[in-house]
């Protein structure tokens, strides 16, 4: 039914869902059916093929994976900014980031959600944005993403002394993308590319790409124990995505567990491209490193 389309109903808003895991598509697909609410027009699994939809549909709303493939959400967004198309997009990410969160509603998304996030959550962003409104996950403090820093004083977060433009080429170079073609999605001469490389690795202290993704790693391994411990404080359990009515849903795809926590999935193939080593694509569980002849 879902792979078939559902049936427009007066007044139900229309989404469009961009992520690379499928069984996370079809858990956000059934959450909007259910709602009764949301029509989903259209899943796609990059972000080239999401910007196809997304001229060609133009819906209400999207939901795009931070790390999408081949277009990711900061450049999705930009574009969808530069065509001025009126889809309100939110970007849906593994990691509790406060930088993330800023960068996204610096380049015109409209809010942030976590994978960790439930059902009614994801409903209550849909109508907040829809309404003209902005929405962050519960899981984010609203002081600590729009505070501002006195002057003078340091952030203690290294990636804050990074430009927007330095921190999209930081998170395509841990990716495990070329210079050349961060060059070329980001309309940026190789040269200009070298210059805002040159200048994040010398503000992280960092002088070398698999120093950058572990750096990635790590952060993201600390954001993940600061999270829990913050559910620890304040009582909370671990929550699957709930269905309208209260009942579980997708609880394995949408709990944020999927992953290790000390080793996602784009920083072991970035790590593995900065190290010379090949992983299978096509098959998730293929964790075994094949180094290529030389």
């Amino acid at each position: 039914m879902l792979a078939e389309g559902l049936t427009e109903k007066p007044g139900q808003a229309t989404v469009l869902l961009a992520d690379d895991f499928v069984l996370l598509r079809e858990g956000l697909a059934a959450i909007c059916e259910l709602s009764g609410a949301y029509r989903v027009v259209g899943q796609c699994a990059d972000g080239r093929c999401a910007l196809e939809m997304l001229t060609a549909s133009c819906p209400d709303i999207a939901v795009i994976d931070f790390r999408l493939p081949r277009l990711f959400a900061l450049e999705l967004i930009a574009e969808a900014q530069r065509l001025g198309l009126r889809t309100r997009l939110l970007a849906m990410s593994s990691q509790r980031d406060r930088k993330i969160a800023v960068e996204v509603l610096r380049a015109g998304g409209k809010g942030v959600l976590l994978e960790s996030d439930s059902s009614r959550e994801v409903l209550l962003a849909f109508e907040q944005v829809l309404a003209g409104g902005i929405y962050l996950s519960p899981a984010f403090s609203l002081s600590e993403v729009f505070a501002q820093e006195e002057p003078g004083v340091q952030s203690g977060d290294p990636l804050d002394r990074l430009s927007s433009r330095e921190y999209q080429v930081f998170s395509l170079l841990v990716e495990g993308v070329r210079a050349k073609e961060i060059a070329a999605r980001l309309g940026l001469s190789p040269k200009t590319v070298d210059t805002y490389r040159a200048s994040l690795m010398k503000k992280l202290d960092i002088y070398h790409v698999p120093g950058l993704v572990r750096f990635a790693m790590d952060r993201e391994l600390r954001s993940q124990n600061e999270h829990s411990r913050e559910s620890e404080r304040s009582g909370e359990m671990p929550r699957p995505f709930e269905a309208v009515g209260g009942r579980s849903f997708a609880h394995t795809a949408c709990s944020g567990i999927s992953e290790p926590a000390f080793a996602p999935a784009y920083a072991r193939a970035a790590l593995s491209a900065a190290n010379g080593e090949h992983r299978s694509t096509h098959n998730p569980g293929t964790l075994n490193p094949v180094r290529l002849s030389h």
